[in-house]
C-alpha cells in the first residue's frame, strides 16, 4: 500500500524548492547560487531543529529566508562586498530589517568596524550578533565548492586568502562552540544528518 503522506510530504518539498529557485532567479542568481542557497538551508533549519529541540527561541522563517537570500548580492559583486550589497538589495525591495541584516553578517565570521572600512564598506560592524545572524554565518561555512562538507575546508580557503590565525577564522570557531553548546550536539553530526 502506498504511504501517500510520504508522497505528498515529497511533492511539497519540490514545490518549495521550485518557488524558491524561481525566487532567487528574480533576482538574478544563477543555478550555481541557487543550489548553494539551498544547501545553506537545508543546514541552517537542522541547526534551527535542535535549537529548538533544547528550548531555544529562534525565528524560523527569519533562518529559511536569510539562508535563502544571503547570497543575493553576488548577483552584483563577487566579493567580501556581497553580503553588504544583498543587505542593500533587500532593503529596496521592501524585506524585513532581520533579513537584511542576516544576510549583511553571514560574510567570513562578521567583518568588524575597522575592517569594514579597510574593505571599502560602510563604517560599521557587521558581525552576527543575533541567533538567526550566527546560525546562517555558520552553515554557510559547511558548503564550499556547492557541496556539504566540513568546516576544515572553508578554514583552509581562508588561512589561504587572509593568513593564519585570521580574525574570520576565530569568529567562525567561536560561532560553531556557541552553536554546539546551545544544540548540545556538534556540527559534524549535524552534517552528517543533512548529507
Amino acid at each position: 500500500m502506498e504511504n501517500k503522506s510520504d508522497r505528498r510530504g515529497i511533492g511539497e518539498e519540490t514545490i518549495i524548492n521550485d518557488d524558491i529557485a524561481k525566487k532567487l532567479k528574480e533576482f538574478g542568481c544563477n543555478e550555481y547560487l541557487i543550489k548553494h542557497s539551498l544547501l545553506v538551508a537545508k543546514i541552517a533549519c537542522k541547526i534551527v531543529e535542535y535549537l529548538k529541540k533544547n528550548g531555544y527561541s529562534v525565528d524560523e522563517n527569519a533562518v529559511l529566508k536569510g539562508a535563502i537570500l544571503h547570497d543575493v548580492g553576488r548577483t552584483l559583486e563577487h566579493s567580501v562586498r556581497h553580503g553588504y550589497l544583498g543587505g542593500e538589495i533587500l532593503r529596496k525591495r521592501g524585506y524585513d530589517e532581520k533579513i537584511c541584516q542576516i544576510v549583511e553578517k553571514h560574510v567570513g565570521g562578521g567583518i568588524s568596524k575597522e575592517e569594514s572600512v579597510k574593505l571599502g564598506l560602510p563604517a560599521k560592524d557587521y558581525l552576527p550578533l543575533t541567533l538567526e545572524e550566527k546560525i546562517v554565518c555558520l552553515a554557510d561555512k559547511y558548503v564550499e565548492d556547492n557541496n556539504i562538507g566540513p568546516l576544515e575546508k572553508t578554514l583552509n580557503k581562508l588561512e589561504q586568502q587572509l593568513g593564519k590565525e585570521n580574525m574570520a577564522n576565530k569568529r567562525i570557531l567561536s560561532i560553531k562552540m556557541e552553536i554546539e553548546n546551545l544544540m548540545e550536539k556538534k556540527m559534524d553530526e549535524i552534517i552528517n544528518e543533512v548529507i
